[in-house]
């Protein structure tokens, strides 16, 4: 809980620094939009703070009972590096609201994980007086604090950020395996790669982007089609992204992710 009162301390505090928000619409080629997002960097001196936020819209708040999520990185900026410090994960939905802390300790290679739940909970029960049947609900709060099954120097949040810092030193078709906290997946790993040219690249870029501006992120879930797919993301200038596209998702087809500007300038 400190942690997360000195990330609100830390952001009232860097109020006048300097501050980039982008905001994105989430579609499904088959439904049409589904989720609105915002990425929010907040940077003074060598301390940041990211913040992304997402929410169901439509059909798809109604499957997920109204789905929130936000991802908090707080921590430090080495060179052009983004280190984290903190990744607080909000999940929040109609019944049960759920926070994730992962705490890094760099210099020991540890990150604990302390995790808080309160989910609504409906108990019915007979009343043999009334001849009626009575619904209560209540809270039910629970709350864990482990050591993180893994170490990895990024998290979800940064790791992203830091996108550039890794693939400047990589060639096209090149292939590299890295792990970050926060990441649903075995050991926190995921490939990250410079895709050739292709139908697939051609469709999320239309102006020939450098290599620094263009990339693959690997992804081997059950949801897609063939068991396995990759998010191509192509960065703007400032470094945030201003399209993101999943292939042959299972049932939906394609997922994009289309930033919206708000003043004038070509995606």
């Amino acid at each position: 809980m400190k942690k997360v009162v000195f990330i609100l301390i830390l952001m009232t505090n860097l109020i006048y620094a300097s501050s980039v928000t982008a905001k994105y619409d989430v579609d499904f080629s088959v439904v049409g939009t589904i989720a609105k997002a915002s990425m929010t960097k907040v940077q003074e001196g060598d301390n940041y703070v990211i913040t992304l936020h997402a929410h169901a819209i439509g059909i798809a708040a109604e499957m997920t009972k109204d789905r929130t999520e936000t991802y908090i990185s707080q921590g430090s900026v080495v060179g052009s590096e983004y280190i984290p410090d903190v990744l607080v994960v909000k999940r929040k939905t109609n019944d049960k609201e759920k926070y994730t802390i992962f705490k890094f300790d760099h210099k020991n290679k540890v990150v604990q994980k302390d995790s808080s739940e309160v989910k609504r909970v409906s108990d019915t029960s007979f009343d043999v007086i009334s001849m009626r049947i009575i619904s209560t609900e209540k809270e039910e709060f629970s709350f864990s604090s482990v050591k993180n099954d893994i170490y990895a120097r990024n998290d979800i949040v940064s790791l992203f950020f830091n996108s550039r810092y890794y693939i400047d030193s990589m060639s096209v078709g090149e292939r590299k395996k890295l792990r970050a906290v926060g990441i649903k997946t075995d050991e926190g790993e995921l490939m990250i790669s410079l895709p050739t040219r292709g139908a697939v690249i051609d469709n999320i870029d239309k102006t020939g982007a450098s290599k620094n501006e263009l990339f693959g992120i690997a992804i081997n879930k059950d949801y897609f089609e063939n068991g396995k797919g990759e998010l191509l993301v192509r960065l703007d200038p400032d470094g945030f992204p201003s399209r993101a596209v999943m292939n042959d998702v299972a049932l939906y087809g394609d997922v994009v992710a289309k930033r919206r500007y708000t003043s004038l300038a070509s995606n």
